[in-house]
């Protein structure tokens, strides 16, 4: 089964500010990241059920890119997965501030 993926509007402009924030620290490092980010959301489409639910309540999971301290946050509904949190990383918030 293939899920069909949601990803929010405010997902894809905290990973293109992210990516601007990589680009700064080291040249390559900002499409190495959203290439990595995108990977890791475009996958949750083949099997988002093997991500522990973190969340009962809420039944949230979260995915993580192979290389960046990044947090990707969903639900599975039904056929679909919503990518619908914010994805913060720590040095990269707290930067922002």
């Amino acid at each position: 089964m293939s899920y069909r993926l949601i990803v929010r509007p405010e997902v894809d402009a905290d990973l293109l500010e992210a990516e601007a924030w990589y680009e700064q620290q080291e040249e390559g490092l900002g499409r190495e990241f959203l290439r990595d980010a995108r990977d890791t959301i475009d996958n949750l489409s083949a099997n988002p059920l093997i991500y522990q639910v973190r969340s009962r309540r809420h039944q949230v999971r979260w995915a993580f890119p192979h290389r960046f301290p990044y947090r990707i946050i969903f639900r599975v509904i039904g056929d679909t997965v919503v990518i619908y949190a914010r994805l913060l990383i720590m040095e990269f918030a707290c930067q922002r501030e």
